[in-house]
């Protein structure tokens, strides 16, 4: 087999087993690393337009599959592949993968999975006219059903903006919370257990505690809480300032530098690591332009007490004594 066809197949498996409702973060890991092998990206992309392409074609595949299996045994399932002289060779090999994998798992699943490797950046257009821009090493997964239109995002950062259809609201599940609007423009972060909700435009409702109780978020303010804590914390932001990632900027107004890291090492696959009492503490506000891991940590050691020391397979920042008798 040769080396894109072994990821097709691969990129075929990965996308029915993040699907599976027991799929969690240690999945999302796995697959994460996979995503940044050569090719890997290209092979996913390629087999998951094939399986939107058969799903929006599936009415036949599956009412065949809501046969139960004794009628499918005698009556053998197939798929007029005709179509796929349009896709091109790439496509093409990624349906097969499909078929190869286990289609019965695979093809009545409506969601539909967005990831980006470590920095990348992604925009995707949905069906119903809305728009979801990812930040570096987001996963998130979308299912557009007649009530309603569902995002599940599993780790990551987005921003949507949501086309008005008061008929179908908007929901977002991101761990504990569920977000709901109608039409509104806002940013999801989760990561590491923290969750922030930034609105621009509109409303938004979030519900915090599993009940029917939520919080409304204006324009200008931010949610942000703690998975497993309670309560919420609600306080004015400067929207561009949230969204600066969008024009690779960081942007900071007296952030700690254990926040910064987390943020840092989610663009870059050689980790930061903080050694040193009070390191995490250290306080930063200002503007980091994301223009390689190497340029960033000479900026923040030039604004803050710390040294950078790299070994094999890290980076490790320490907090400088203070020169204060």
């Amino acid at each position: 087999m040769s080396r894109s066809a072994q990821h097709l197949q691969e990129a075929a498996d990965w996308l029915t087993r993040l699907q599976r409702p027991e799929a969690g973060e240690a999945d999302w890991l796995a697959f994460d690393t996979w995503l940044s092998e050569p090719g890997a990206q290209e092979a996913y992309d390629a087999v998951q337009a094939v399986d939107e392409e058969i799903f929006q074609r599936g009415a036949a595949v599956r009412g065949a599959l809501a046969e139960p299996r004794r009628v499918a045994a005698k009556r053998p399932f197939s798929i007029d592949w005709r179509w796929l002289g349009g896709l091109g060779t790439v496509a093409a090999a990624a349906a097969v993968a499909l078929v190869l994998a286990p289609w019965g798992e695979l093809l009545p699943q409506p969601d539909t999975l967005y990831s980006t490797a470590k920095g990348e950046t992604r925009t995707v257009q949905l069906a119903d006219g809305s728009r979801i821009d990812l930040n570096t090493n987001t996963h998130l997964a979308v299912r557009l059903e007649e009530d309603a239109r569902r995002v599940t995002v599993h780790d990551g950062q987005a921003l949507f903006e949501v086309a008005r259809d008061p008929s179908r609201p908007f929901l977002i599940t991101a761990g504990e919370e569920t977000v709901r609007v109608v039409g509104t423009k806002f940013d999801v972060r989760r990561r590491d257990g923290q969750l922030s909700v930034t609105v621009l435009r509109g409303l938004v409702e979030v519900s915090t505690d599993g009940t029917d109780k939520a919080i409304l978020v204006r324009p200008g303010q931010m949610l942000e809480r703690v998975e497993g804590g309670k309560g919420a914390v609600v306080r004015t932001v400067s929207a561009e300032d949230q969204l600066g990632w969008r024009s690779g900027r960081l942007v900071y107004r007296d952030q700690t530098l254990g926040r910064i890291v987390d943020d840092l090492n989610q663009y870059f696959d050689r980790p930061l690591r903080l050694e040193g009492e009070n390191t995490a503490n250290l306080r930063f506000s200002g503007v980091l332009i994301v223009d390689g891991q190497d340029a960033m940590v000479r900026r923040l050691s030039s604004l803050l007490p710390i040294s950078a020391t790299p070994t094999d397979d890290s980076i490790v920042l320490r907090g400088r004594p203070s020169s204060s008798n």
